[in-house]
């Protein structure tokens, strides 16, 4: 199933104010769940089309179990407070990793956060994991996120021209990439 590049093992990231460890059934609950039933929070996801409880956020955790992909909790490392996800989609027959992130908790947007969890998966997966290309995909008005992709060196791969509406306008997704460096 998982190559000798297995993103996978018992994981957990530690950073200067976040840890990263497994998404697991617990974290299933209805914080987590309004996350998913927010507009404001999932605007620019395509979350946005589905209605989330219970029994669909569990579905979604168990298709991770044997997948060679990661679904990930954002917690703040003082306090162990849980405010967010992070997904990781990985190919090992392409090398190549795609990552997602959602911070729920709407108290914590503008503060740095989502830079540091990208960051910091992004050195896991080119430097440790030896992942020769990491990727990550946002609707160009989805500036927090685009701007998190060019703060961590980033570089723009390709661009699907109105390829989704939001709020009946056509807007483009912009694709980014970084490469390991060897």
């Amino acid at each position: 199933m998982l190559n000798q590049a297995s993103i996978k093992n018992k994981f957990l990231l530690l950073g200067k104010s976040i840890k990263l460890c497994e998404f697991t059934e617990s974290h299933i609950n209805n914080e987590y769940i309004s996350w998913l039933n927010d507009p404001q929070v999932v605007k620019y996801s395509n979350q946005r089309f589905m209605h989330h409880d219970f029994n669909t956020c569990s579905a979604y955790e168990q298709s991770f179990k044997d997948s060679e992909n990661l679904f990930l909790a954002i917690h703040l490392k003082d306090n162990n407070k849980f405010i967010g996800t992070m997904t990781v989609y990985y190919s090992s027959s392409y090398m190549v990793a795609d990552l997602g992130l959602m911070i729920g908790n709407k108290s914590y947007w503008g503060k740095g956060i989502g830079q540091e969890v990208w960051q910091m998966m992004m050195t896991y997966l080119l430097e440790i994991k030896k992942i020769p290309k990491v990727t990550g995909g946002a609707l160009s008005s989805n500036l927090g996120m685009v701007n998190i992709m060019k703060k961590t060196g980033m570089q723009l791969d390709s661009e699907r021209v109105k390829s989704e509406l939001v709020n009946d306008l056509p807007i483009n997704t912009l694709y980014f990439a970084k490469f390991s460096i060897e």
